[in-house]
């Protein structure tokens, strides 16, 4: 079986590789709650090709044998990501892609035939099951116009991701319309780049000085403005290259094969998750879908609290921090997932898991609204252990 490990080493022989390189998939230790003591196993059964198993270590550990890269795993959990593009930098080519006046087109590579050369505004997902609720959720939260343009008739058998990735993807894009109040539109079609010699190359009974007259006339567009070179092939690959470079850069890790979440002031690190983080910038964008969107976050009771700091030590992401002021134990909601860790380690019983909705997560004042719209002012995944299959 292969061995999930991996050096920095490694990840520089990935980043220097040809853009040919094939996708791989890495899991992100420090992403990883079952590696910090927890029992999660929903990687495991969420693969529809039984491809997930542990390491002695409790880390996932991916037989490349039997995945087909179909991405259940990234919408699945934080600790998994491709070395292509992470989710936190598909969202801001959907921005840029909004940006530009333009509705954002999601389908998976089982409906891009070889004959079919997509539009700039279409991203293509190994599986529509690879994206969590909270990525619909903050697209849906900027009013980012979206359609999916599949067929989705080919869920049924797909040998890619399965049988479950329709029920995935379904509940992912409903939990994300219910908590937003919005909807994402469905096409039968997706949108294709503009050929200039589409119509040229097969006319009968155009002469050829009319050919050459209106194809110079679409060469003078471009010149001018007229049309977009944003559809050029040469920019695409440009960008694919460009996103697989900065996602390897941000999936470097330390040699460290601990982690230290003390710094030497005695100020606890933070991480923030990127679906966390995604849903941070939802409530920042549109604090009004705050309400409908339940979170589980750790509660603690500074009565019971003795300072032992146990539950510091095991907290995966920082929320838990010692009082620069008193020594007592503050707890960032911003930062909790939920693992329930803490209540684990307390031996006082100060802390407990309670089913909340994000309008805790809401800033408070201008200070905390600056540190979401910084994303928390956390960790990003370059700052994060991986290891790579």
């Amino acid at each position: 079986m292969p061995d999930a490990r991996t050096n920095s080493a490694a990840a520089d022989a990935a980043a220097d590789a040809p853009e040919e390189r094939k996708a791989s998939v890495v899991v992100l230790r420090d992403f990883c709650t079952r590696f910090k003591g927890t029992q999660c196993d929903r990687c495991e059964k969420a693969c529809p090709k039984s491809a997930i198993s542990y390491t002695p270590e409790e880390l996932p550990l991916i037989d490349t044998n039997r995945c087909t890269l179909c991405g259940i795993c990234f919408g699945i959990c934080d600790a998994f990501s491709s070395t292509r593009v992470t989710m936190l930098d598909l969202h801001e080519r959907v921005r840029k892609i909004a940006a530009k006046g333009e509705t954002v087109h999601f389908t998976c590579q089982e409906n891009v035939f070889p004959e079919l050369d997509p539009a700039a505004n279409v991203v293509i997902l190994p599986c529509l099951a690879c994206l969590s609720p909270e990525f619909w959720t903050v697209v849906l939260s900027e009013n980012i116009p979206v359609k999916i343009a599949c067929d989705l008739s080919y869920c049924d058998g797909c040998a890619i991701a399965g049988e479950n990735a329709e029920m995935l993807y379904t509940h992912a894009i409903h939990t994300a319309e219910i908590r937003t109040n919005s909807k994402i539109g469905f096409s039968n079609e997706i949108p294709e780049k503009e050929n200039l010699l589409k119509g040229f190359t097969s006319s009968k009974g155009i002469d050829r000085r009319s050919i050459f007259t209106n194809f110079a006339g679409d060469v003078s567009d471009i010149a001018t403005g007229k049309r977009s070179a944003r559809n050029s092939e040469v920019i695409a690959r440009f960008t694919e290259r460009r996103e697989r470079s900065k996602a390897l850069n941000q999936l470097r890790f330390a040699n460290s094969e601990t982690i230290n979440f003390f710094s030497p002031s005695g100020r606890a690190k933070k991480i923030l998750h990127p679906k966390q983080q995604m849903l941070l910038e939802a409530v920042a964008a549109n604090p009004a879908i705050a309400q409908n969107i339940p979170v589980q976050s750790a509660v603690l009771d500074k009565q019971l609290c003795e300072g032992a700091r146990a539950c510091m030590k095991v907290c995966p992401t920082g929320a838990l921090s010692p009082d620069p002021g008193v020594g007592k134990t503050v707890l960032d909601q911003r930062y909790c997932i939920g693992c329930g860790l803490c209540i684990q380690a307390c031996a006082a019983c100060a802390l407990s898991l309670e089913t909340k909705t994000a309008v805790c997560l809401i800033p408070k004042n201008a200070t905390d609204k600056k540190q979401v719209d910084n994303k928390a002012g956390g960790e990003s995944s370059s700052d994060v252990k991986l290891d790579e299959t």
